[in-house]
């Protein structure tokens, strides 16, 4: 069934947006009588909708169940992400959703080629796509590219942070964890580098702010490659 986020629910009745309204039209050719699920970003419910008005000006749904969102991870996923050429960049947004990232925050490095977008409205568009062909029940916020010396130098990184470096020693993201009361991690930030990876003086204040530098395996992996396996493994030990 299609999901669509929705900004408010009036009287058990939704009004979908004009884009949405379109979407419904014109793409998936629905008509009244047909369902649809609409979600309210954040609320924890979810609604299955039945499509009442369907035309040019508008469309309109009466909602026929409720019921809560059981698809959010439990716990809370920062991608910090270097800077990738724009097509590399958003499949790491569109992925990363999927896999249950709540937070993306841009990064600039020393090696990073690529220059940040004057507007995030793609980027945000990219991610409610995402959330709503994933199930989520939340759309993952973008924040404004930083520099990473504004990242390391706010000091430690609580309570966990994981850095995929090439050339780090045998710890991984899974032994780190086993090492810990995993249990009790409900924020873990993964940081990724740029295509040219991270510099040696870039790993070392890394370590000094608590970022645990990882291997993710014998094979040198795509920055968007290594985002995807980092906040996978992350979810599969930690999403209970």
């Amino acid at each position: 069934m299609h999901r669509f986020f929705v900004t408010t629910i009036d009287n058990d009745r939704v009004t979908f947006s004009d884009e949405q309204a379109h979407q419904v039209r014109q793409v998936l050719r629905m008509g009244a009588g047909d369902r649809v699920i609409a979600v309210v970003d954040g609320s924890g419910w979810e609604y299955e909708v039945e499509l009442a008005q369907v035309d040019r000006k508008r469309v309109t749904a009466v909602i026929q169940h409720k019921r809560p969102i059981t698809t959010e991870p439990t716990i809370t996923l920062t991608l910090y992400q270097c800077l990738l050429k724009r097509d590399n960049f958003e499949w790491v947004l569109q992925k990363g959703t999927e896999i249950g990232v709540s937070h993306f925050v841009p990064l600039i490095s020393a090696r990073t080629v690529a220059h940040p977008p004057r507007k995030l409205t793609r980027w945000q568009r990219i991610v409610t796509e995402a959330a709503e062909q994933s199930g989520r029940g939340c759309i993952p916020k973008i924040a404004p590219p930083v520099t990473w010396a504004a990242v390391w130098a706010k000091g430690q990184v609580k309570p966990v942070g994981f850095m995929p470096w090439a050339a780090a020693d045998s710890v991984t993201i899974t032994s780190a964890l086993a090492s810990v009361a995993s249990a009790t991690i409900k924020t873990v930030s993964v940081f990724i580098g740029p295509e040219g990876g991270w510099t040696d003086a870039e790993v070392e204040n890394g370590r000094a702010a608590g970022i645990i530098p990882v291997t993710l395996g014998k094979r040198i992996l795509r920055a968007e490659t290594a985002a995807m396996v980092a906040a996978a493994q992350v979810m599969q030990m930690l999403d209970s």
